[in-house]
């Protein structure tokens, strides 16, 4: 009995590390995402270049990802962006080179500074539906 206690306590540290580690990852992340441009070629400058045709710009004045989760073949991305009107662009941009790879993707929009649960939209995408809109407040 005394070798599964034991057994027990490394099993839930380590398990209390995972998740410790987990979320010291997660709040590192949570910044403002850094552009990958030099001085002299800023970030839209880098995804106009020809290497990159065709690459959705994920980094931009306009809008950025805040959070973005995958399970069970549905994807989910948080964006908060200056304008939510914008969400069909925006979300066009992030499900176009991945959609073949998932059921479902979720794209949810609010407005930069919006700290609240509720997106002001959203766009799901599917295969056999399509792209589908939805706002849940009006700007």
């Amino acid at each position: 009995m005394g070798y599964n206690m034991h057994i027990r306590w490394w099993v839930r540290l380590g398990l209390a590390g995972c998740a410790v580690a987990l979320l010291a990852v997660n709040w590192a992340s949570r910044g403002e995402p850094a552009a990958t441009g030099s001085p002299d070629r800023p970030m839209a400058a880098v995804a106009d270049d020809p290497d990159h045709a065709g690459e959705p710009l994920l980094v931009n004045e306009a809008w950025h990802i805040r959070n973005m989760a995958a399970a069970y073949g549905t994807f989910v991305i948080e964006v908060e962006a200056d304008d939510p009107t914008q969400t069909g662009t925006i979300a066009r941009a992030l499900i176009e080179p991945i959609k073949d790879d998932y059921d479902e993707i979720l794209v949810y929009v609010n407005r930069r500074g919006d700290d609240s649960d509720l997106a002001a939209r959203r766009i799901q995408w599917t295969p056999a539906g399509g792209y589908v809109e939805i706002t849940y407040t009006e700007p």
